[in-house]
C-alpha cells in the first residue's frame, strides 16, 4: 500500500474503533506492516478481523498476517480454476518408452512365477 492509502485506512479504522490511534507514529507502523499488501485485501482483512474478534482492537501485525492468508487463499482459488501449465497432451507410459526393457522384465516375471509354481508341485 502507498502511504496515502495507509493514511486513509488508519483514519477509517480510527473512525470505527477509537482505540486505534491516528497519528504519525501509528501511520508509520501501519505503513511498514502493510507496505506489500494490496489496499482491497487490507480492507477485507480489517473487516474480517472486526467481525471475528469483536473486543480486540485492530493491529498492524494482525492485519498484515490476515491479509497474507487472504492473498494466499485468493491465489489458490485462482490456481484451482486454471488448467495446469506444461501439461503433456498424451504422455507416454513407461512401457511405451521402454518396450525392450518391458518385454525383458515381463519374461523374467513369467519365468519366476513358472519356477514358483513348479516348486509347489514338487513339494
Amino acid at each position: 500500500m502507498q502511504l496515502q492509502e495507509v493514511i486513509s485506512m488508519v483514519r477509517w479504522i480510527n473512525e470505527g474503533d477509537p482505540r486505534v490511534p491516528f497519528n504519525d507514529s501509528s501511520v508509520e507502523q501501519w505503513h511498514h506492516a502493510l507496505r506489500s499488501v494490496d489496499a482491497a485485501v487490507a480492507k477485507q482483512a480489517v473487516l474480517e478481523h472486526v467481525k471475528i474478534n469483536e473486543g480486540i482492537p485492530v493491529s498492524p501485525a494482525a492485519i498484515s498476517k490476515r491479509a497474507g492468508y487472504i492473498k494466499t487463499a485468493r491465489e489458490a482459488g485462482q490456481r484451482a480454476i486454471e488448467p495446469p501449465r506444461n501439461r503433456v497432451a498424451h504422455p507416454l507410459s513407461w512401457r511405451s518408452r521402454n518396450p525392450e526393457e518391458w518385454d525383458r522384465l515381463f519374461e523374467a516375471g513369467r519365468e519366476q512365477r513358472r519356477a514358483e509354481l513348479l516348486g509347489r508341485e514338487a513339494a
